[in-house]
């Protein structure tokens, strides 16, 4: 199982890194803090939460805005942050020092709007969707340079990859379709439907790899597809825009976030059925958990806040202010060097 994968099933019992992908390199280390990075968009900031008192230690300026990251992707090499920014409509692969905070590396890809970057797991490429211009490309880490363009279908939007390594995921939004590559040649394999004119916008396979989960923009749903044939097996209703999802450390369940909805909806992972709403705010971006799966951390776009939920209670115990526009989120201890 990819570490990213291992460690949100098992890190209470082990005290390893998540999501860990980078080999020796722990996002979260026994005995060092565990801070939640809040990335926001409009300030180009990002605000520094400390998760054992669930308090503001710092901001600190970054100058670029980085939406769509999380604990869900694999982002961290052990050195710099990997994600993307939005510079007049072009979207930019960056990577972040996160003792320093600040961007050192700067690669143009293509039109955007972007919404994942995963480094691959053998450590030697870096994937960032191009939605306008309908391709996923494929960057050397070391070379900084774009090796190869996976043509997609129209306006793919997010990126997942199997526990085992060797199958990307990825969303055509505007033909109703989810797409799978081959990650030792980047090439598509495979190509399922969804339901017309449903939009799927985002998508994360399942820690068991069983399952892919899929967010659709306008149908207002999670769609739960058979990772091989990529069909349809289970669709649940959710509100409105639903945008993507993060599991508990201990598997059971499933938090996905609204991006225009006011609300957390709470899946059962076993039977993919929607077990409870929890109120946070209007317009939600990311949601991580504390490692030992007790709180979980939303970014209130709408808001200028993260929400953090008591996961046993399911209901918010604690709004901390951020800055304008938070969306980004992460969870990890700071670099040891910092």
């Amino acid at each position: 199982m990819r570490g990213r994968r291992a460690a949100l099933l098992g890190f209470a019992a082990t005290c390893m890194m998540f999501p860990a992908g980078a080999v020796g390199a722990e996002l979260i280390r026994a005995g060092a803090p565990v801070y939640a990075y809040v990335f926001n968009v409009q300030s180009k900031d990002v605000t520094v939460i400390d998760t054992a008192t669930n308090e503001v230690l710092e901001t600190r300026p970054l100058g670029a805005s980085v939406r769509w990251l999380s604990n869900e992707q694999d982002f961290w090499d052990g050195r710099y942050i990997w994600t993307y920014d939005i510079v007049e409509k072009m979207v930019h692969l960056i990577a972040i020092d996160p003792v320093e905070m600040r961007v050192v590396h700067r690669i143009e890809i293509g039109k955007g709007p972007a919404h994942s970057v995963q480094i691959t797991p053998d450590r030697k490429h870096v994937l960032v969707n191009a939605a306008g211009d309908n391709f996923i490309a494929v960057v050397g880490r070391e070379s900084l340079k774009v090796e190869k363009k996976i043509a997609t279908g129209e306006w793919p939007c997010d990126i997942d990859f199997s526990p085992d390594g060797k199958i990307g995921y990825v969303p055509e939004r505007d033909q109703d379709t989810v797409a799978s590559f081959d990650l030792a040649n980047f090439e598509i394999i495979g190509r399922g439907s969804l339901a017309e004119g449903s939009k799927p916008h985002m998508l994360r396979v399942a820690p068991d790899g069983n399952s892919v989960w899929v967010q659709t923009a306008a149908g207002g749903t999670n769609d739960v597809l058979d990772p091989i044939t990529l069909k349809v097996r289970v669709s649940e209703k959710l509100g409105k825009a639903p945008v993507t999802n993060a599991w508990t450390p201990d598997g059971r369940h499933a938090y996905v976030t609204h991006f225009k909805d006011n609300f957390v909806s709470v899946l059962d992972a076993k039977t993919f059925r929607e077990i409870k709403r929890i109120p946070v705010g209007q317009g939600l971006g990311n949601v991580a958990f504390s490692p030992d799966g007790g709180f979980a951390y939303v970014t209130v776009i709408g808001e200028n806040k993260v929400a953090v939920i008591d996961t046993g209670r399911m209901e918010v115990v604690k709004e901390i202010p951020a800055g304008q526009k938070p969306w980004g989120l992460v969870i990890m201890s700071p670099p040891e060097s910092g």
